[in-house]
């Protein structure tokens, strides 16, 4: 969706008072070149490339009044299943170890009044205070960015669909195992879960006027 109808249905899905941002699974063991994925020959390359618009992207939210959400995974013995453990073999073990540098943020920086809510399986849902948390707040849109569109953003965008959230997705604030697959990623998202798929300029266009809006009517009230 591109120029004008993107930016208006941007508008209508991010109600700012019931929005908030989520971003998946930026760490190090997923984005850094000393990485796990790295090390085990993944290519990072799209999630650093993308990585400086999410920055700017979690910014503009910031100032539109969005509440951000960070998901990150930790993995530990308490958690680690025998199934769970044979999805990547011997590479699985070491991944996104609490306290660890793999685990750590890559590029965002959550902020103290930021929540981050560790997750230890694909879907943030899972075994987490997420859904209370959305619940709690009122929040109904879950804007996604992140990785990876085709694994944790998709599990995870899948069941807020289901479990009744509107959910958008902000393309070049996301980043998959490969081109190919956070592309299919996005035109499942949007033909069968409802998603709505933006880029970054659009999202923060619509979340400006939202903002300017908003702020002129409380003005107005005074």
């Amino acid at each position: 969706m591109t120029g004008r109808a993107g930016i208006d249905a941007g508008r209508a899905a991010l109600d700012i008072g019931r929005s908030a941002l989520i971003v998946v699974d930026m760490q190090n063991d997923f984005c850094h070149d000393d990485g796990a994925l790295a090390k085990r020959g993944v290519d990072v390359g799209p999630t650093q490339e993308m990585a400086p618009r999410l920055v700017a992207f979690v910014d503009a939210a910031r100032a539109a009044g969005l509440p951000v959400i960070y998901l990150a995974n930790m993995h530990d013995s308490w958690t680690d299943s025998p199934a769970w453990k044979q999805r990547h073999g011997e590479f699985g073990a070491d991944i996104c170890r609490p306290g660890s540098w793999g685990a750590a943020f890559y590029a965002v920086e959550p902020r103290p009044e930021e929540r981050v809510v560790p997750k230890h399986r694909y879907n943030a849902f899972v075994g987490t205070d997420l859904d209370m948390i959305l619940g709690a707040r009122g929040l109904t849109t879950l804007i996604f960015t992140g990785v990876a569109t085709n694994v944790c953003v998709e599990t995870t965008a899948r069941d807020a669909f289901v479990r009744d959230y509107q959910i958008v997705l902000i393309r070049d604030c996301l980043a998959g195992s490969s081109v190919e697959e956070h592309e299919a990623s996005l035109r499942t998202l949007e033909r069968y879960f409802n998603g709505l798929v933006l880029d970054s300029r659009q999202a923060a266009a619509a979340l400006a006027k939202d903002g300017d809006k908003k702020g002129r009517g409380a003005s107005a009230a005074r």
